[in-house]
């Protein structure tokens, strides 16, 4: 049975449309300094600039830099589940401006990984990298920077690991607040504000880092809920305040724990605490070296914290080793 003309026709826009989606939807999409837009992003034809592979991905697919080369003109902004790549031996660029950010991701119940990429701001941009929402955020052999954060996370529930990388040059070098779990290994934060952040309700664990040339290396904030913030085996040093924890309202939590770390260096002080009236500030110091700061361990005055020590820090070095209150002895159990 032969078709009609009408019928003919309509099928054959159906395989065009077709043909069209499936080029639109291939799992692994290429971009080239050589590149360009109107290319279907394949390895043979790669695109130009992450938008473009961005719309041509799959969702859960993967997006490959084949050179080094700077790959936006404006925002990148991630709506699906992807990872964005440079093969090894390659860095992939990213720079933010315009007063925008340099990567937003916007996934809700997704997953986005980012590895190997320079991501830094021109002017007057905003975060390196911003988390609205998403289940997963991975970020890996990255750089970022960013002049109001590196990694900005308000994602209420989500969960972010970063992993050998750099955050240097910004306000906050890692800034989590809400409801975000987050994990940071072998991060260097260094020359910030605020190397590593977390506020009302976050928890971050910071392990094999270093935190340097900041004002504040770790801080944990409360204005509101139970911030808590852990860091092992770290070097905490050449900052102003090396380890900080403030609550600032009624009702707000920080607590802190530093434990086999190094604080040292501190023009200010390696430990220090602030608490506001009718809230909850504790910091504990286990098994760390406290040396060579101006002082060691320093309660507010106006709102003094708990500081918490197991009996087995060093303290040697410093200017004043207690400053401001008493530390308050935590039996190993």
């Amino acid at each position: 049975m032969s078709l009609g003309p009408t019928l003919r026709l309509a099928f054959a826009c159906l395989l065009a449309l077709a043909s069209a989606s499936a080029q639109a939807q291939i799992f692994r999409a290429y971009v080239a300094s050589t590149g360009n837009d109107a290319n279907p992003c394949t390895l043979q034809q790669p695109c130009r600039l992450l938008p473009a592979a961005l719309t041509a991905v799959a969702s859960g697919g993967e997006i490959w830099m084949l050179d080094s080369a700077n790959y936006n003109t404006g925002q990148v902004s991630i709506t699906k589940s992807v990872t964005i790549r440079a093969i090894p031996g390659v860095l992939g660029s990213v720079v933010a401006t315009g007063g925008s950010n340099g990567i937003l991701v916007n996934v809700p119940g997704g997953r986005v990984t980012l590895r190997n990429l320079l991501i830094v701001h021109l002017t007057s941009s905003q975060y390196g990298i911003y988390l609205v929402s998403a289940t997963q955020l991975n970020v890996a052999e990255c750089e970022v920077a960013g002049p109001l954060a590196g990694i900005y996370v308000s994602a209420a529930n989500s969960s972010v690991t970063v992993k050998d990388t750099v955050l240097r040059g910004s306000n906050t070098g890692f800034y989590a607040i809400s409801t975000v779990v987050a994990t940071l290994d072998n991060v260097h934060a260094k020359d910030n504000t605020y190397g590593i952040s977390a506020a009302d309700d976050a928890r971050v664990t910071v392990s094999n880092s270093v935190l340097a040339g900041n004002d504040y290396g770790v801080r944990a904030y409360a204005n509101s809920g139970n911030t808590r913030v852990v860091v092992e085996s770290s070097a905490i040093t050449g900052n102003s305040y090396g380890v900080y924890a403030q609550t600032a309202a009624s009702g707000g939590v920080a607590h802190l724990t530093v434990s086999r770390s190094d604080v040292s260096h501190s023009g200010n002080s390696g430990f220090y605490g602030l608490e506001a009236a009718s809230a909850t500030t504790t910091l504990v110091s286990d098994n760390n070296l406290v040396t060579h700061n101006l002082v060691g361990f320093k309660f507010d005055t106006t709102g003094p914290p708990t500081i918490l020590s197991r009996g087995n820090n060093v303290l040697n070095y410093n200017g004043t080793d207690v400053q401001g209150g008493t530390l308050t002895a935590l039996a190993a159990q």
